[in-house]
């Protein structure tokens, strides 16, 4: 019943990845931020917000992919769904009113084997989606630390430019 067995085996993934690289995982863990930022030193601090970085095209990646796997499973469960449903609608069900027909259709063991194949991927895709957010808004976080000391730097050098 799969027309696609593998989801590495998706045209567009072929596609993408004939012309393109997805980024690799960054290191074994996401970052966290480091507590009291404004105590780092400039060049750690970069070092924190270039790991972030990482993580957020990586799990960005990464999310893209889960949606595209979410959306082919969705796919697969309507094309399971219709053609157990055209089946019994063909065989013995030709008395059944439609209602009746669908509830046999949804407990019918594919279905419900797909529906959990849909049900899987759509949960990976929001723990992905949420580790993406996460990586996202830490990085938000150093970058606008990074503007405040720029910020800061820049009224220093003023100051001691134009100061007695």
């Amino acid at each position: 019943m799969r027309v696609i067995p593998n989801p590495d085996d998706n045209p567009a993934l072929k596609k993408f990845k004939s012309k393109f690289s997805l980024p690799s995982r960054p290191s074994d863990e996401p970052p966290s931020i480091p507590p009291h930022l404004d105590e780092l030193h400039d060049g750690d601090l970069m070092d924190v917000y270039s790991e972030f970085m990482s993580w957020v095209s990586f799990t960005k990646a990464q999310l893209v992919q889960a949606e595209i796997d979410e959306d082919y499973e969705s796919h697969q469960c309507r094309i399971v769904e219709s053609t157990i449903l055209i089946n019994q609608w063909n065989n013995d069900a030709k008395g059944d009113r439609v209602t009746l027909a669908k509830a046999r259709r949804d407990v019918d063991p594919r279905v419900v084997d797909q529906q959990l194949k849909y049900q899987t991927s759509r949960a990976y895709r929001k723990l992905v989606e949420a580790l993406f957010e996460s990586c996202e808004r830490g990085a938000q976080l150093l970058s606008r630390e990074l503007s405040r000391r720029i910020g800061l730097h820049s009224k220093e050098q003023r100051t001691s430019r134009f100061g007695a």
